[in-house]
């Protein structure tokens, strides 16, 4: 059960990353659209950027990022943590950089075009990946603490563990 919950845990955590990632992805068209004095969109371009960036991470996250995330923990208990997230996330990285690959050459843009939104979509998986990870390895170190620290009450003293 507490697999469970550490991975639902990550698997929001993860959302967040991949949603903030769409704010970070705005803000940066609207300077470079500020800066080129092009058109930025219009008042609702912000909004709408991070809506379809959380909708993609509804997506995105139980299909590819926590799949990795559990891969990586797997191998991690083989070979190494290290090697456990290299195998993760690079995993995570790769699948989504060939799933946009494929994506932008069925839409007849340029192979350059093509590698370049494979290359963004393998550095935007990276992040929600090690947030994943990262938020499944405090929330198990945290349950062993709390268990660690629970104090041993016998069933007639409810309150032998607290202090005077």
């Amino acid at each position: 059960m507490g697999s469970v919950v550490r991975h639902a845990a990550g698997a929001a955590v993860a959302w967040l990353v991949f949603t903030f990632e769409g704010l970070v992805g705005y803000l940066g068209l609207l300077a470079y659209a500020l800066v080129t004095n092009s058109n930025p969109g219009g008042p609702l371009a912000g909004p709408v950027f991070v809506l379809v960036a959380a909708l993609v991470g509804l997506v995105v996250v139980p299909l590819l990022v926590v799949p990795a995330a559990v891969v990586g923990e797997l191998a991690g208990r083989r070979r190494g943590r290290f090697l456990g997230a290299l195998i993760g996330g690079g995993g995570a990285m790769l699948i989504a950089a060939l799933c946009a690959f494929v994506v932008a050459l069925a839409t007849d843009v340029s192979a350059s075009a093509a590698l370049l939104a494979g290359l963004v979509a393998a550095l935007a998986v990276a992040g929600p990946v090690a947030a994943h990870a990262a938020t499944a390895v405090a929330a198990r170190v945290l349950a062993r603490s709390v268990r660690r620290r629970r104090p041993a009450t016998a069933p007639g003293e409810p309150f032998v563990g607290l202090p005077s």
